[in-house]
């Protein structure tokens, strides 16, 4: 008989006693329905910015065992035709259908389902190693063998080593993200976050003992970095995490945060040398959000120089 799970991509789903016939309230269900598109439409929007008017919708199975929302493993068969009208004002004919049913610049829609999935698997789990999600600022880090992994060490000693583009996915996450989807978790009822990658299943389960982690009551952010003011001119030292060609920015360890950058002209693909270097980074410091008003906790910062101090290089951008 085929599994289930041969035909899955990801899921969200909810089990133990207070589900075990499949049953979820219909306010709980449309809160967490909610909380649900939300998480998944960040962490796409977070590898994909380019993509924020593409539309989906969310196809639910209901089973007895359990109450989980499921994400078929051939996407283009249930989200294509709406990413299709997104694109309709740039493709027409047959360009578009090509488009809806293969890729988006080089980019599968099924990659980008499963990034999105990755990562919010990767910040639960970071999440529950330090025992919060607000947790901005991350001292005596330790990077790996060729620089591609960061050593993160909790309060208990424990150690998780993790990509460095992690380290910043986690620093960038809203501290409310999960709240809609965390806040039902009682002892019977457990949330689950499950994909399937090259046939193997990767999850991680929030029970009654982790829902703090996630729902604590929402506070007004602290300002990181409060020193770097809004288009004021920056010449500061640190280590480049990551760079990502699609968003055009690279990650910047920084007195113990990881901020974006990006250049203020050109393509970072330029700067591909400077990957995994302690570096001198030259710019302005940016803090408008995406309404356009000066509120952004967390600055970016918009370079115009990256000086390696390493003198190294390596040409690993993703």
């Amino acid at each position: 008989m085929k599994n289930d799970n041969d035909e899955i991509l990801g899921y969200i789903k909810y089990e133990g006693q207070l589900v075990s016939d499949g049953y979820l309230d219909a306010r709980k269900s449309a809160d967490t329905l909610l909380g649900i598109d939300e998480v998944i439409r960040y962490f796409i929007y977070q590898e994909n910015p380019q993509i924020q008017g593409f539309e989906f919708e969310i196809p639910v199975r209901i089973r007895k065992g359990s109450w989980e929302t499921i994400f078929p493993e051939n996407p283009e068969k249930w989200a294509a035709g709406a990413f299709a009208l997104w694109m309709a004002g740039k493709y027409t004919g047959s360009a578009l259908e090509e488009i809806a049913k293969n890729d988006f610049k080089d980019v599968s829609l099924k990659e980008i389902f499963k990034k999105a999935f990755k990562g919010a698997i990767n910040v639960i789990k970071l999440a529950k190693h330090l025992g919060t999600i607000s947790k901005k600022k991350f001292e005596n880090v330790e990077f790996g063998k060729n620089n591609e992994l960061i050593k993160i060490t909790n309060e208990n000693g424990e150690e998780l080593w993790i990509p460095p583009e992690m380290l910043e996915l986690y620093s960038n996450c809203p501290q409310s993200i999960f709240n809609k989807m965390t806040k039902i978790i009682e002892e019977e009822r457990e949330l689950v976050v499950g994909m399937k990658d090259e046939n193997i299943i990767i999850e991680e389960k929030i029970t009654l003992r982790h829902k703090y982690i996630f729902t604590k009551p929402d506070e007004e952010e602290e300002i990181i970095l409060p020193e770097l003011k809004h288009g004021e001119y920056i010449e500061i030292q640190g280590h480049v995490t990551r760079g990502n060609e699609k968003s055009n920015t690279i990650g910047f360890l920084y007195s113990g945060h990881i901020i974006t950058c990006f250049p203020e002209t050109g393509n970072v693909k330029e700067y591909k040398n400077n990957l995994f270097n302690n570096c001198l980074l030259k710019g302005y410091v940016d803090r408008v959000d995406k309404s356009g008003k000066l509120l952004e906790k967390r600055p970016r910062i918009k370079f115009i120089d990256i000086i390696n101090l390493d003198r190294s290089s390596k040409n690993l951008f993703d």
